[in-house]
């Protein structure tokens, strides 16, 4: 297969290394594939040939979502991505069309027409890094791994791999390698100083089950069951993905207690606010064991705030944010930030002051979706950390545009764009929303709690 757009490589700029073929990483390989010769993605992992989970990416079997403004992003990077995700048997999902309970009621449909592609995360990532590989000017070396940064000054010249046996030369390197990244200790070996890092919990643990999916299951949509915070601490999903499948992720917080095994998991399924999830189980065939993961807090490196940093290198992903992944931001929040950092390089170049423009840039795109993620957390008294000025009053405002979104289309509609990271959430913040919020929320309260209609699920005799 081949792509649809040719990269446009200047010749000003010979080899970029990408560290790591997550999302961010694949992105990041594509945006700068317009703008140098050679564009080197090195991977720890050894990647597998179709869409089977990755074994440095254990949240790889947990539900993923692509929001709206990445999968736009995606859309725009790879012209046809989508369309072949779907031939290839990817999902779409239309909010309109699926079921979401949360603060005590169903969503209000919207008024516009949002769809987006629902899969695995092996997945998705395995369609991108497919469209990436047929790049004339990409190449992926596996089993490597990054030891650290060569550099003359403070100019990075490359990176060392195999514990520094061997050095691959570049004139810009990216380090996507994730969560556990190594670059505040790269920087301080240059002589620059490590980022401030932020971090918030949020102890969430994760249960997921897959399942065989018919057409009546669900009307053929999704569901989503939410309990309420500060006392409800658990949240259901089940999104229908590749080779007809169910993804179903039961996720829990601040001790509650977690599924692990095939029990567990139906019994917590029970619990949740709506019926949706038990009743997909109930006619549903597993299709393997539960599996698990844990995430114990949001982490941000705070890069944009250093004064100084080397030349030729930059941070990127979950290397600079990682989000209680609840909230579904991390991958649209990566291929957000390699979007940026394609224009940071054409302003910028690769000198000394690409690291400052691009960690701010970066910054700008993961402020929002930081504070919706770790607000939503405060909303729990366990959650510890740096707690953003204003939260509270946020939250309290927050759940009445959850009660107002269950009655009025127009405010679900502007929150389903803020949370698809299409809009800022100062748009629930405008004059005219205000005084809307509070009288839709105020008819939510009033209104009793009705389960939408569906066609009846027949139990197997």
């Amino acid at each position: 297969m081949t792509n649809a757009t040719q990269p446009r490589t200047s010749g000003r700029r010979r080899h970029a290394v990408v560290i790591g073929a997550s999302m961010g990483g694949l992105t990041a390989a594509r945006v700068l594939a317009d703008q140098f010769d050679v564009v080197t993605v090195l991977e720890r992992d050894e990647l597998p040939p179709g869409a089977d989970p990755r074994r440095g990416v254990p949240q790889g079997r947990q539900a993923h979502a692509l929001l709206a403004g990445g999968a736009r992003a995606i859309a725009e990077l790879f012209p046809g991505i989508m369309e072949e995700l779907v031939a290839d048997g990817a999902a779409l999902l239309d909010f309109n069309d699926g079921t979401w309970f949360q603060a005590g009621g169903y969503r209000a449909p919207s008024l516009i027409e949002r769809k987006v592609i629902s899969a695995s995360r092996p997945f998705l990532e395995a369609g991108i890094r497919r469209r990436v590989s047929a790049l004339p000017n990409v190449r992926f070396q596996t089993g490597v791994t990054v030891s650290g940064l060569e550099a003359d000054g403070a100019q990075v010249r490359g990176v060392r791999i195999d514990d520094g046996a061997a050095v691959v030369t570049a004139d810009l390197v990216v380090d996507c390698s994730g969560r556990s990244s190594r670059a505040p200790q790269w920087l301080e070996r240059l002589g620059f100083p490590a980022p401030e890092v932020v971090t918030v919990s949020c102890d969430v643990r994760y249960a997921t089950m897959l399942l065989r999916r018919r057409p009546t299951d669900l009307d053929g949509t999704f569901a989503v069951s939410i309990e309420s915070p500060p006392h409800g601490k658990r949240a259901g999903f089940a999104l229908p993905i590749e080779d007809d499948r169910w993804i179903m992720t039961i996720a829990g917080c601040f001790g509650a207690r977690a599924a692990s095994d095939d029990a567990s998991f139906r019994e917590l399924a029970a619990s949740l606010p709506s019926p949706e999830l038990s009743d997909v189980l109930a006619v549903a065939e597993p299709l393997g064991p539960v599996t698990t993961h844990r995430l114990a807090s949001s982490m941000r490196r705070r890069y944009e705030k250093l004064r100084r940093g080397p030349g030729g290198f930059v941070v990127l992903g979950d290397a600079v944010c990682s989000f209680n992944p609840i909230y579904g931001q991390g991958m649209t929040s990566a291929v957000l930030q390699a979007v940026a950092l394609g224009h940071c390089v054409e302003r910028n170049g690769t000198g000394p002051r690409l690291f400052r423009a691009f960690s701010r840039a970066a910054a700008e795109v993961v402020d929002n979706p930081w504070r919706i993620a770790v607000g939503a957390d405060f909303a729990y008294p366990e959650c510890a950390g740096a707690k953003p000025p204003g939260t509270d009053l946020v939250n309290r405002y927050m759940g009445r545009v959850l009660l107002a979104a269950q009655v009025s289309p127009e405010i679900n509609t502007a929150l389903l764009m803020v949370q698809n990271l299409l809009a800022a959430p100062s748009l629930l913040l405008r004059p005219r929303m205000i005084p809307a919020v509070l009288r839709a929320a105020r008819v939510a309260e009033q209104r009793p709690v009705t389960r939408l209609a569906r066609r009846p699920v027949a139990v197997p005799a």
